[in-house]
């Protein structure tokens, strides 16, 4: 049973890519919000409006946690050098995965505005995010043991612990680790122009 729900846990983490991809393209197939012709607040410039408060909170937190860890890797495999618990790792356990979720849910509301068509791409991702959050969890237990059982006992998970945490220097400044993170900088720019241009064939072509 345990080795059976380890070879799921390593095909969702390994195709977590793909699986973002299909969930993009259900996004992007789904209808656009329309912007007003007069200059008034409809439900596609409040999605404007939330994208971009997620945007910025969600950017702010990833170069923050950027600044913490070391060569941060895409790839296939989990991979982990030491156990990281300072910075915003002091007061959450999966900082990234929050980031990413905030992403996520800002180019929805961007694509959509306020409406019942962000809910159910709220949960998919919302649901997907908790999951990798899980199998990370289950690869640092194995890992670091009961460093990370110490750790993971006063660090939530998601919810963010408020408080006072022992101050630890950073490995990166600000815009180091800004500029480390580029590539997700590109790729969030990339999907915003595919949607915009997607607005416009979907109302004006």
């Amino acid at each position: 049973m345990f080795s059976a729900k380890s070879n799921v846990s390593t095909l969702l983490y390994r195709f977590r890519g793909n699986i973002l991809g299909v969930i993009a393209i259900a996004l992007a197939l789904a209808p656009p919000s329309l912007l007003p012709d007069e200059l008034y607040i409809n439900n596609c410039i409040a999605g404007m409006l939330i994208a971009l408060l997620l945007y910025i909170v969600s950017a702010f937190l990833r170069v923050q946690t950027r600044r913490y860890i070391g060569e941060h890797t895409r790839g296939k495999v989990h991979a982990a050098d030491s156990l990281v618990t300072s910075g915003p790792y002091a007061h959450v356990r999966h900082p990234l995965y929050i980031s990413n979720t905030g992403f996520a849910l800002g180019i929805a509301f961007f694509h959509l505005g306020v409406s019942f068509w962000v809910v159910p791409f709220m949960f998919v991702v919302i649901v997907f995010e908790v999951a990798l959050s899980q199998i990370e969890d289950m690869f640092l237990e194995q890992k670091f043991g009961d460093d990370w059982r110490a750790w993971a006992s006063k660090t939530p998970a998601i919810f963010p612990r408020l408080g006072d945490a022992k101050h630890v220097l950073p490995q990166r400044t600000f815009w180091q680790a800004f500029f480390a993170d580029s590539s997700t900088w590109l790729w969030l720019l990339f999907c915003n122009l595919l949607l915009v241009l997607r607005k416009v064939a979907y109302f004006y072509v």
